[in-house]
């Protein structure tokens, strides 16, 4: 096998629940979102764990990862926040999965599968505030609303909306929460009422103690992860990503190293191969530009990321050997790389960091109970 790995502290993500529920209160309720492998952690592994931890939904990104839950024996609520086709109405009743409502077809859809099947079914409605992406204008739904409110097999559970810049802008993010407060109680002046409305996802509960409502939609910062530098949670990040050492070289001044001869040895140096590169995840864009720990020491990248290799310039240290341990993620000694530094490094986002872990790579869970 290759010496490639990534280790899940479990409990780290209990802790982390802890937290957050210290910043919203216990009555507030938890929508765990676990979508794209639970941020490249592992889906059910995460999903049993969070589970335990007492959250009241677990919200994903497509069926197959709820019929996954299923499948594996979880018997709680399970939230979709993506839109459907109507062809999959059938799914959601089987799988008792609670959808959203982005348009009319896809909810007479399920009042008409309900109706043949005598079933009945909750959905959350889906408002665009912002975001751009998916449900309706705060200007359609009510009319909207209106047509559907009496359908006879689909209930109107919850209604939710989406802050795209909760890191940038304030401003446009207080005119979102703004416009859904106000939608939220002329529905409720048209006898129109949801038992959750929602809309903090991770930089929200974290930032925006008003978009609380009664519940919300952590992310990112259930494993520990920061989508922002100005998050007032604490956190435990949650994964750690390894590998070996496996082959040094003596380079004398002047040597080139790896793809476009990018890296020139200003001096005498030696060079140490690690076994993880792009293909595993480990981002192209991190090409001289990242550092990695060895025996709790910090060492650059040399040259460019390869498919399933890296370099290192370890320097004249006979420290490192063949077999050592490599941290990419996590601590080593006193000395610690977040997921957060290599989206900095790189020029991009913690979640894509995460998420684009290959999932060919061994995961290892420690604290499952």
């Amino acid at each position: 096998m290759r010496p490639a790995w990534i280790n899940v502290d479990l409990g780290a993500i209990s802790e982390n629940v802890r937290q957050i529920q210290r910043v919203t209160g216990k009555s507030i309720k938890i929508a765990a979102v676990i979508k794209q492998f639970a941020y490249g952690h592992g889906l059910l592994p995460v999903a049993r764990k969070l589970y335990g931890a007492g959250i009241d939904f677990l919200a994903v990104g497509s069926l197959e990862e709820a019929i996954a839950l299923r499948d594996d024996g979880y018997q709680g609520r399970i939230l979709f926040l993506s839109a459907a086709n109507p062809d999959s109405v059938s799914y959601f009743f089987n799988y008792k999965i609670t959808p959203a409502v982005t348009d009319e077809a896809f909810v007479h859809a399920l009042n008409s599968f309900g109706k043949k099947n005598s079933r009945s079914i909750p959905v959350h409605v889906k408002i665009d505030t912002g975001m751009g992406r998916l449900g309706f204008y705060p200007d359609q739904v009510k009319t909207f609303l209106a047509k559907i409110k009496d359908l006879k097999f689909v209930s109107l559970e919850g209604i939710f909306t989406h802050f795209p810049v909760a890191d940038t802008d304030s401003n446009f993010t207080a005119g979102q929460l703004k416009i859904f407060q106000d939608l939220i109680s002329q529905l409720k002046n048209q006898n129109i009422y949801f038992k959750y409305c929602h809309c903090a996802n991770s930089l929200g509960v974290a930032n925006y103690p008003d978009s609380h409502f009664n519940m919300i939609r952590p992310g990112l910062i259930l494993y520990g992860v920061k989508p922002a530098q100005k998050v007032k949670i604490k956190l435990k990040p949650a994964l750690s990503l390894k590998s070996k050492v496996i082959f040094i070289k003596d380079v004398s001044r002047g040597t080139t190293v790896g793809y476009g001869r990018e890296f020139t040895a200003k001096s005498k140096t030696r060079i140490a191969t690690v076994s993880i590169g792009y293909a595993d995840g480990y981002p192209w864009s991190l090409s001289g530009r990242s550092k990695v720990l060895i025996n709790g020491k910090f060492f650059n990248l040399a040259g460019r990321v390869c498919m399933d290799h890296i370099m290192v310039d370890i320097g004249s240290t006979n420290q490192v050997r063949v077999g050592d341990t490599v941290t990419l993620i996590g601590k080593d000694k006193k000395n610690q790389i977040k997921a957060e530094d290599l989206a900095s490094w790189a020029g991009t986002i913690p979640y894509e960091i995460t998420t684009c872990l290959s999932r060919d790579l061994p995961r290892h869970y420690s604290n499952p109970d």
